[in-house]
């Protein structure tokens, strides 16, 4: 549930899953007054809002938000598991500190958060992650812009992960991961260039895991022409390598691997109500290990977000491509992913968040299956004032899978107060 929150905050983060959403925008529908002059394409949640809006510290040009939730959650299944579901309340405490810097042509971003749960009962999963990021984008003319982006995660595996290994027995683990990214973008008046190259690391501190430490480097460029705005058209390509730290997994194979592939599509950039890009293609995997086969197949990524008014924005995500594995006896892993992202504001200080998605993994080789996730979650938060708010959710998950044992339901309900400075 922490994880949904913190998605739908962002207004374009996109979970797993698709629903339909009509029923939803006609029960709720935007403001009167004030909310019709609202500037469109602008989350709800950062929208003016008389008497509620936040009020961050100003230091000179620096601007610092510093939020912090607490909550109880009760789960209904914590190891997410098949059969002998275990359930038992927790205690998060979530703080985060963001940081902005604005100039005439640079802005600079820095944050840092951490969140502690701890369980009554199933104190073996009491766990902490926090982490941080630096990110700066320069514009030295109006046709160039150059970002980077350097940011550091201490994360607890999730028991729902199907890479999972850890028995119920032990602690999830905690991974380490690091991360770099650069991009440089032109804007000409028909034809623009994106290039963006990146790098990630991954390392599970249990030293039972070292053959799932890997190295990821990536990079791709993009083309896009303009024919007539808003409409663009794009075709990007891309090259992922992992270098994984161990010579051979526990299976014996060696994982490393390149994964090619080019998209062709649409984007929509200038809009009030709907932008966005979508495209599809495909994509080669050519692992190095002469055990594993290579594979082709249709790769397809983009999201769109549609503001149909100004106090109502909903995001979808679609994805398809090769994602990395370590699982026992698998040679390779593709998963599809569609999610829906609802903001909407359903009076002054009352605000709903919902999302609900579908994701397939499907695994290649010795004990391939494939593994159906379907998710739905819901959000209020009540504003009690600029500094305070109330908020209450639920979400709910259900696996389906060839093998019964990795199959699971779960729903989780939260409630807490959330303040803000």
């Amino acid at each position: 549930m922490t994880s949904f929150r913190s998605a739908v905050a962002g207004g374009a983060a996109l979970a797993a899953l698709w629903a339909p959403s009509l029923a939803i925008i006609t029960l709720f529908g935007a403001s009167a007054g004030y909310a019709q002059d609202a500037r469109r394409g602008a989350s709800p949640r950062d929208l003016p809002r008389p008497g509620y809006d936040r009020q961050p510290i100003r230091v000179g040009p620096t601007e610092v938000r510093i939020d912090l939730d607490m909550s109880a959650l009760y789960d209904t299944n914590v190891y997410a598991t098949s059969r002998d579901a275990s359930d038992d309340v927790a205690i998060y405490a979530e703080p985060k500190v963001q940081i902005d810097l604005r100039g005439a042509n640079t802005q600079i971003h820095g944050e840092a958060y951490a969140e502690a749960r701890r369980f009554v009962d199933t104190t073996r999963e009491n766990a902490t992650s926090f982490g941080g990021a630096l990110s700066a984008q320069l514009n030295p003319g109006k046709a160039h812009n150059l970002s980077t982006e350097i940011r550091y995660d201490r994360a607890i595996e999730s028991r729902a992960d199907p890479e999972a290994r850890a028995s119920i027995l032990l602690r999830p683990r905690k991974i380490d991961i690091f991360a770099g990214e650069v991009n440089y973008g032109f804007r000409g008046s028909r034809i623009g260039l994106d290039l963006t190259g990146g790098v990630q690391k991954s390392d599970y501190l249990d030293p039972n895991e070292g053959d799932r430490d890997f190295t990821m480097f990536r990079g791709s460029a993009r083309v896009t022409w303009r024919p007539a705005a808003p409409v663009a058209l794009f075709t990007e390509a891309y090259i992922n390598r992992r270098n994984f730290r161990t010579a051979v997994d526990v299976s014996g194979f060696n994982r490393d691997a390149s994964t090619y592939g080019v998209l062709a599509g649409v984007s929509r950039e200038i809009s009030g109500r709907l932008t966005g890009r979508l495209g599809a293609g495909i994509f080669r995997f050519d692992p190095d290990d002469k055990q594993i086969a290579s594979y082709s197949g249709l790769g397809f990524n983009g999201d769109i977000t549609w503001t149909p008014r100004p106090r109502t924005m909903m995001t979808a995500q679609f994805f398809r491509g090769d994602v990395a594995t370590a699982r026992i006896g698998s040679t390779g892993r593709t998963d599809t992913r569609i999610a829906w992202n609802l903001q909407q504001e359903v009076r002054h200080n009352l605000l709903l968040y919902g999302r609900a998605g579908w994701t397939r993994t499907r695994y290649r080789g010795v004990g391939s299956d494939k593994l159906n996730t379907i998710t739905v979650g819901a959000e209020v938060e009540y504003l009690i004032s600029r500094r305070l708010s109330f908020f209450t959710g639920v979400d709910y998950s259900n696996r389906s899978s060839d093998d019964p044992l990795r199959e699971f339901s779960r729903a989780r309900f939260q409630a807490g107060v959330r303040t803000r400075f």
